[in-house]
C-alpha cells in the first residue's frame, strides 16, 4: 500500500501531475514494445525465419522474461545518471514529477516521430537522453551550473553505448564465419526473395 498512501499524501495539483506522469510513462512503454520490438525482429521476419506474428509474440515473451529474470541492474544504473542527493531532494514533489514528465514526452515524441519515418533507434537512447536533458536543465534553471548529472556514470553509460554495437557487429560477422564454414549450403546465406518484385525499403523493414 506504500504507492497508494505515497499518492494520497500529495497536494491535488501535484496528484493531477502524477496521474499525468504515470499515463505518459504507460504510453512510454506501449510505444517502445512496438518501436523496438520492429527493430528486434525485423531480421527474422525478413529472411522468412518466423512469420511476423509468431516472431512478435516470441519477442513479447522473451522480453517479459528477460524483465524477471534479468535483474534491475541496467535500470538502476539508468537512474544513476541523476545525482543521488538530487533525487533524495526531488522526492514526490512537484519539480519531480515535472522532471519525470518532461523526460517521458520527449522520449515519446522521439519515438513517434522515428517510427513514423522508419529510423530503427533504440528506446533506452531515448530514455537516457532525456534523463540527460532534465538533469542539465533542471541544474541550469537553479544556478548549480550543470551539475545536475552524474557524469562519471553518464561516462560509462556512453561508452557502454558507443562499444556495444561495435561488439554486436564483431560477434556477429564472427558467427556468419564460422556458420559458413561449418555449414556449407550456400542457399542459406542468400537474402530471401522479395514477393512484392523488389526488395524492402529502409523504413518497410524497420
Amino acid at each position: 500500500m506504500w504507492f497508494w498512501d505515497a499518492a494520497r499524501s500529495l497536494a491535488p495539483v501535484q496528484q493531477v501531475f502524477f496521474l499525468i506522469a504515470l499515463a505518459v510513462a504507460f504510453g512510454f512503454e506501449f510505444i517502445n514494445g512496438f518501436h523496438d520490438t520492429a527493430n528486434a525482429v525485423t531480421t527474422v521476419i525478413y529472411t522468412r525465419t518466423l512469420r511476423a506474428s509468431l516472431a512478435v509474440v516470441y519477442s513479447g515473451f522473451l522480453n517479459f522474461l528477460g524483465v524477471l529474470l534479468g535483474g534491475t541492474g541496467v535500470a538502476f544504473g539508468i537512474v544513476n545518471l541523476l545525482p543521488v542527493d538530487l533525487l533524495v531532494k526531488a522526492g514526490a514533489s512537484a519539480d519531480s514529477l515535472v522532471m519525470v514528465l518532461s523526460l517521458l514526452l520527449a522520449g515519446v515524441i522521439w519515438n513517434l516521430g522515428t517510427w513514423y519515418v522508419g529510423l530503427p533507434v533504440s528506446s533506452s537512447h531515448t530514455l537516457i537522453g532525456s534523463i540527460l536533458g532534465v538533469g542539465v536543465m533542471n541544474s541550469l534553471l537553479n544556478g548549480r551550473g550543470l551539475g545536475g548529472v552524474n557524469w562519471a556514470k553518464a561516462g560509462e553509460t556512453m561508452l557502454a553505448l558507443l562499444v556495444s554495437p561495435l561488439v554486436g557487429f564483431l560477434c556477429a560477422g564472427g558467427v556468419l564465419l564460422a556458420m559458413k564454414r561449418l555449414i556449407r549450403e550456400p542457399r542459406l546465406y542468400q537474402p530471401p526473395r522479395a514477393t512484392t518484385g523488389r526488395r524492402p525499403g529502409f523504413a518497410s523493414g524497420c
